[in-house]
């Protein structure tokens, strides 16, 4: 009975979209502004999910329908640029209702290249009820918004410097969860870059963080980050934007945990053929925490996905990814007293095929578990998505 729900909402849902494409229209604004682009999209998907709450025992499926409709604008004046984003994914749950929703996401950036200066303003915005990091699960609306500038200051054709300013604000519409992590993040610093090659360069960087709670203050703590990065194409086949240093956190209270350890993030991305793309994905770093009195607890996580493109218009991508969270305080749970050490696994694998340039179509299976010293915090989640996307 589910694989025949599961088949039916596929067809249905791919039946909506295609018959679009004969009245769907282009916008071509630069005849009337020269260098301004706007690329309207709307993409149709339908998703089977065996556990929605994502939990260890009498899991809840469902069919999620999602209308995915937004724009893309581009102005590019010189070297300089300023485009905007947005997209609005309207999920409609088959069962439960009460799940519907509307998550939003929004995306400003303006771009300065100067002879010997660049600027970068960035504002990311999303509403969702995707959980953020690898501990909170199901369905749990929060807003989170980033506005991130940076300037770098060319020194020589090989030596630049530049800074840094990071402010991250994330509230949750949940009571419980807001009051123990809803807060403002505050990241500033320092860089200096030799260029190695023509299109990469190596980095060493500085940044002091601030983090204030917006209930629970005893919380807040000051983070001092120091680290190497590798930034930009090392070679026509590899490139990188990995960074890899350590962290300094210190809690203003006395009675909250400090840590000192490495971190890393970034990707590395190599292709060995026109047709065959692999990406490396790692993590390593401190996340905010709901469990018990643990402040925070460390991910160290990895990712590998690859694409074959079989065909020119068909291609295949496949991801296996896993890591661990480490707690920090002995908490009691279950029956017992531990520290907590979660592992967690993704696995998947989707196809993808051009029927036109402005019309994409794929199938997507996503396995995502996790497994941990405290038995109720295990679950076990499988998705199946189809999708139809009209871009110009």
């Amino acid at each position: 009975m589910a694989s025949l729900r599961i088949a039916t909402a596929l067809v249905a849902s791919l039946l909506v979209l295609v018959p679009l494409g004969s009245a769907a229209l282009a916008l071509d604004l630069g005849e009337w502004i020269p260098g301004l682009k706007l690329s309207p999209f709307y993409s149709q998907r339908v998703e089977y999910e065996s556990n929605v709450f994502q939990v260890p025992s009498h899991a809840q499926d469902d069919i999620i329908f999602k209308m995915i409709p937004g724009f893309l604008a581009d102005y590019t004046f010189g070297s300089h640029s300023i485009s905007a984003g947005y997209r609005a994914e309207i999920l409609k749950y088959l069962d439960l209702t009460n799940q519907d929703t509307v998550n939003h996401f929004a995306v400003g950036q303006i771009h300065l290249d100067f002879p010997r200066t660049l600027i970068n303003v960035r504002e990311d915005f999303a509403r969702t009820n995707s959980p953020p990091g690898t501990e909170l699960t199901g369905p749990i609306i929060s807003n989170t918004n980033i506005l991130k500038t940076e300037a770098e200051y060319r020194l020589t054709t090989r030596f630049s410097t530049g800074v840094n300013f990071t402010w991250t604000d994330v509230r949750f519409d949940q009571d419980t969860t807001g009051d123990l992590i809803n807060r403002d993040e505050y990241l500033g610093g320092a860089s200096f870059f030799w260029k190695f090659t023509p299109k990469a360069d190596l980095g060493l960087y500085y940044n002091y963080g601030r983090v204030l709670f917006e209930t629970s203050t005893d919380r807040n703590y000051t983070d001092h980050i120091v680290s190497i990065g590798l930034r930009g194409d090392i070679t026509a086949k590899l490139s990188s934007t990995l960074r890899i240093g350590v962290l300094l956190r210190d809690p203003d209270s006395s009675s909250q945990p400090g840590w000192v350890g490495p971190v890393m993030y970034g990707d590395t991305t190599y292709r060995p053929t026109e047709r065959t793309t692999f990406t490396l994905s790692v993590l390593r770093a401190p996340q905010e925490s709901t469990f018990g009195d643990n402040p925070f607890y460390v991910t160290t996580s990895a990712t590998l996905s690859a694409t074959q493109q079989l065909l020119p218009k068909l291609s295949v991508t496949g991801r296996l990814g896993g890591g661990v969270n480490d707690y920090v305080t002995k908490q009691t749970a279950d029956g017992m007293t531990d520290w907590r050490k979660d592992q967690f696994l993704v696995a998947g694998a989707q196809i993808d095929y051009d029927i036109q340039p402005w019309l994409r179509v794929g199938l997507e299976y996503l396995r995502t578990s996790r497994d941990s010293n405290f038995p109720s915090f295990r679950f076990v989640d499988d998705r199946i998505s189809a999708r139809a996307t009209l871009q110009f």
